[in-house]
């Protein structure tokens, strides 16, 4: 589970903070201009001036406080794993990400110079990017040396949409969750600002205030003593709070671990209380500006009102659950799928492409561009022989092809069973859909310790696949299949080498004048390493004493070959990982001008199929020596 820091998410609240005064007279399509100059903390709207933090320039990029832009423009925020800001202005859709250098604009990616960062609490972002896409000009004024954005503020349409709240007006005083278990009165003056995709964590801010209340819960936690849930607030910590207060408390009939800290470097004050029941913490809090205690005084009856508990028949809760008949409805929009999955399974944000995983398995989604001549049953075909590359046979079982029906037309599945150790095995089903002009693929694996279990589950999930087929044919563009058999040459000058590697390989250390050098792929690694003043025999005779003097090590093979045209040696040997995977090392050498340039390749032995020694063989038969 991810560890969430509390007081990061209030600073990046607060950094959206600009006196809103400012703004009072602004209504909606009205033109704004703002003035700023780099390393100047006063900015100018509208003639208004408010300090803030000093814009600067880095790598020629201007990075100004997102409280400008956002209050200047009247556009709307949302939080997203503590990082991930989604700006909202008429009908168009930024997302910034805190040290990233990708900024998606209405769903385009766009590489900017400089990634947005915190300073001294406040969110410095590119100015351009944000404001053009905003439609405002950018540019310089020549007497003044100010940097002058003009625009309009957004639609009152835009401004009111603040990205999910509670609608009061129907009634509702209270909050909940019905699958969590838990409610509280709501939040008075704070909107509903995140919430992850199984509802275990939920903010509630105020980008005025700053103030923020958050609602964090934990399955499974087992019998945590009083110290133990302690602890588990103290991991919510920001690294410069300071604990002030720390007891137990009795709040009708539970009892709760009361935490309260001050942030030493920030204006801000924080109450923490834990609640446990069965095997569920709970952990509600509050984060207020300010730096005396007296300031969570306010908040003290919202945080008293929290039960772990929730009342169906209590028509004044709102329920916020996101588990609906036990599944949870995730959605991508940037691929335009949506999927039911049961709760326990988690979305892999940090991944480029939807992925999905549980205790009991993942679920993978890509999309490319249908090829020329290519259609669906050529895709299976050249997957099959793609899997039968990949796996020795003795580590690939019960192969079968079938076909299914999805809301989006008749898919072909691929399925096999493939271990790394031949005692754990899983089970693969590889779903191909061609629509149109572009191949969507869904890939569901689980482990084969399920049985019918797994099945049922994979069979479930792809009857809720429901992919936007004509925003994936407005929205993309052509989508190339990665090429596994092109190559690119590498060269080295300092030591008198090339290699020809597959294009498709991560470089990892690829600096060829250096004596290392590291490249990765999805079955296994290379690492070159250049051993200056060594021979061939000594170089040789090193490495066998080595693999001898570990008992786990099994020599497979020790022949001469030539390599560049000299004579090389190739060492091939097996041993199990720090796992006990059975794995394979393979090394080529050769001496070139004093030095022995060596290259080691380590591969799972599930993947060292003929079709992979082959690959290796013919990466070293590529080498030149100059």
């Amino acid at each position: 589970m991810k560890r969430f820091n509390f007081s990061m998410l209030v600073l990046l609240i607060i950094a959206l903070v600009v006196p809103n005064a400012v703004f009072a007279a602004n209504e909606a399509g009205s033109a704004v201009e703002v003035r700023l100059k780099v390393g100047s903390p006063t900015v100018k709207i509208n003639g208004s001036a408010l300090t803030v933090q000093a814009p600067y320039e880095a790598s020629g990029t201007t990075m100004v406080p997102l409280s400008v832009i956002t209050k200047a423009f009247g556009a709307t925020l949302k939080l997203q794993d503590n990082k991930i800001i989604t700006l909202n202005y008429n009908q168009k859709k930024v997302v910034v990400t805190i040290g990233s250098k990708t900024v998606q604009v209405n769903d385009t990616n766009k590489t900017v110079a400089v990634a947005p960062v915190i300073v001294k609490g406040t969110t410095m972002v590119p100015v351009r990017v944000i404001v053009e896409a905003f439609g405002a000009a950018i540019g310089k004024d020549a007497a003044t040396k100010e940097i002058v954005i003009k625009g309009t503020r957004a639609s009152s349409s835009s401004s009111a949409n603040n990205g999910g709240g509670i609608n009061t007006d129907a009634g509702k005083t209270k909050v909940g969750d019905s699958y969590l278990g838990w409610s509280m009165n709501y939040p008075p003056g704070l909107a509903l600002v995140g919430q992850n995709d199984d509802g275990t964590f939920v903010i509630w801010g105020d980008t005025k205030s700053g103030n923020s209340i958050v609602v964090w819960t934990m399955q499974n936690v087992g019998g945590l003593t009083s110290d133990e849930v302690r602890e588990k607030i103290v991991d919510m910590f920001g690294t410069d709070e300071v604990v002030v207060d720390k007891r137990t408390i009795q709040v009708g009939d539970y009892s709760a671990e009361k935490v309260v800290s001050r942030s030493k470097s920030k204006n801000l004050m924080f109450e923490y209380r834990g609640i446990l029941k069965d095997q569920t913490l709970y952990i509600v809090a509050s984060g207020i500006t300010g730096s005396e205690r007296a300031v969570l005084d306010p908040y003290q009856a919202l945080l008293d009102s929290f039960t772990p508990s929730f009342d169906k028949a209590d028509k004044a809760v709102k329920d916020i659950t996101k588990v609906v008949d036990g599944l949870l409805t995730f959605q991508d929009k940037d691929y335009g799928l949506t999927v039911k999955l049961p709760s326990g399974w988690y979305r892999d944000s940090d991944s480029n492409n939807p992925f999905f995983f549980s205790k009991d398995g993942v679920l993978e989604f890509s999309i490319t561009s249908l090829a020329k001549d290519d259609t669906q049953e050529k895709w299976l075909a050249r997957s099959k022989e793609r899997v039968h590359n990949d796996f020795s046979p003795s580590y690939l079982r019960n192969e079968t092809t079938s076909e299914l029906t999805l809301q989006d037309g008749k898919a072909h599945v691929l399925s096999y069973e493939y271990s790394y150790d031949k005692k754990k095995w899983y089970h693969a089903n590889e779903v191909f859909l061609v629509v149109g002009q572009y191949r969507y693929q869904l890939i569901f694996q689980y482990d084969t310790s399920l049985g019918a279990k797994g099945e049922v589950l994979f069979l479930q999930t792809m009857a809720t696949v429901d992919i936007d087929i004509a925003f994936v044919e407005r929205e993309f563009g052509l989508i190339e299949e990665e090429d596994e058999t092109k190559t690119v040459t590498k060269k080295s000058n300092k030591y008198g080498y090339s290699i020809d590697l597959p294009a498709f390989w991560n470089g990892e250390e690829t600096d060829f004048e250096s004596e290392a050098i590291v490249y990765s792929n999805y079955l296994g690694f290379l690492v070159g390493q250049v051993y200056e003043d060594f021979t061939l025999s000594d170089f040789n005779y090193g490495i066998q004493e080595i693999i001898k003097k570990d008992s786990g090590n099994t020599l497979v093979s020790n022949t001469s070959i030539t390599i560049g045209g000299s004579a090389g040696q190739k060492i091939v040997v097996q041993y199990a990982d720090e796992d006990g995977t059975p794995t394979t090392d393979t090394l080529y050498f050769v001496e070139h001008k004093g030095n022995v340039i060596a290259f080691f390749f380590t591969y799972e032995d599930a993947h060292m199929s003929e079709a992979t020694i082959k690959q290796l063989d013919a990466i070293v038969a590529s080498v030149k020596l100059f």
